[in-house]
């Protein structure tokens, strides 16, 4: 029987590091490029280290799935999703720039079965993204939700998730509309988060003329 090993694995734009499972019976090395199933689905991640479970204490006690090494066609699906992120974000920008949104859209990324995006953004007051999710969606054939960096902060409301995507009925990330929360979308905050998304693509594009992995 194989024996069953978990491993520290650093995936997704936004850096996360989970535990995965791998049965396959060989050991997985540092580095080593590998295809997981986290919460969000199939992403392709590297390799950090073992995790020794009986020494080992971990914020998130998820534990997801180490399911292959990747292949070239793997890297391959993920070098075409990167690519159709970088669409989706450039996208993203300029619809809710349109909707007069108060956000920044910082990053976006598809996940490697290509049908589902997460769009990670900065919102400087409460807002209903659910439309512009749904139409994001609908021209980019990808179900988008969306990642809210600033809800990591301590003091936020606990009673929506930091993320939500266009479905009707969503209740996360709050896809309420801007007057039942107050803040509104003023044209100030607007103004704010225009500045905040032409900073980071600014950014994004250096990384991308270096080659270089994106933090965010």
């Amino acid at each position: 029987m194989s024996a069953t090993r978990e491993y520290l694995v650093h995936h997704g734009a936004a850096g996360h590091v989970g535990r995965f499972r791998w049965a396959n019976g060989d050991e997985c090395a540092r580095g080593d490029a590998v295809v997981v199933r986290s919460q969000r689905g199939l992403e392709l991640g590297r390799v950090l280290a073992a995790a020794d479970s009986d020494r080992l204490a971990f914020p998130d006690g998820f534990v997801g799935e180490l399911m292959r090494r990747a292949s070239q066609e793997d890297m391959t699906l993920a070098e075409r999703g990167r690519a159709t992120g970088l669409e989706l974000c450039a996208a993203g920008e300029r619809l809710a720039a349109a909707c007069g949104l108060p956000l920044a859209v910082l990053d976006a990324e598809v996940l490697l079965d290509g049908r589902q995006a997460v769009l990670h953004v900065l919102k400087l007051a409460a807002c209903d993204e659910g439309p512009w999710l749904a139409d994001l969606g609908e021209r980019h054939g990808v179900i988008v939700r969306v990642h809210d960096l600033g809800r990591e902060a301590p003091a936020q409301d606990d009673e929506h998730s930091g993320s939500s995507c266009g479905a009707e009925g969503c209740g996360g990330g709050g896809c309420g509309s801007c007057g039942a929360h107050g803040g509104g979308c003023s044209s100030c905050s607007s103004g704010a988060a225009g500045d905040l998304a032409e900073y980071f693509a600014g950014l994004r594009a250096q990384m991308d003329e270096r080659q270089r992995v994106p933090l965010l």
